[in-house]
This record gives structure tokens, sequence and C-alpha cells, in this order.
């Protein structure tokens, strides 16, 4: 088990009126956002391997389309899962 640090820096709750999801974003977060972006369409790009020896797996693909999908379309994320129930299996006669 690691030792404790010696040093404990205490940051402070930010107040209230740090946030506030109505007022514009600015630069610094703007430009942070075009860089996650520009981090994914590179990821996309390592995961298009058609040409590729080792193909992309199915769950891969599954995974990747369930990731994109709870992005682009928030308000239906969990309603694949609600939707699933739990499969029973028939006697056989």
């Amino acid at each position: 088990m690691p030792p404790k640090p010696s040093m404990v820096v205490r940051v402070p709750k930010p107040p209230r009126s740090a946030f506030d999801k109505h007022r514009p974003a600015s630069r610094l977060l703007l430009d942070q956002m075009i860089h996650v972006c520009a981090g994914l369409i590179e990821h996309l790009k390592k995961l298009d391997n058609r040409a590729s020896a080792a193909p992309v797996t199915e769950a891969q693909v599954a995974e990747l389309v369930r990731f994109a999908t709870a992005i682009l379309h928030p308000h239906t994320a969990g309603a694949a899962k609600k939707k699933r129930g739990k499969k029973t299996r028939r006697a056989r006669a």
C-alpha cells in the first residue's frame, strides 16, 4: 500500500455562480471542444480498416455504434436496454 502523501492541498468548492448553463461558452471551451472533436475524427479514421488483414469484429462495431448513438441521440441512449427483456427458454415437448 503506498504511503499517504505528507502534503494535502485542499481545493475549495467552486461557488454555484461558477457554472451557468445559459451563459455562452468561452473561447477556451470552444477550442477544447474543437480539439476533442478532431481527436475523435482521427480515432474514427483508424477504425476504418476495410483493407486491413485484421478486420474489426462485430462486437467492436456494435460497441462503437452504441457509443456514437448515445452521443448523437442522448434522449434515446437508454431506450434499447429498457426494451430488452430477459429471454426465457421454452421447454421442449
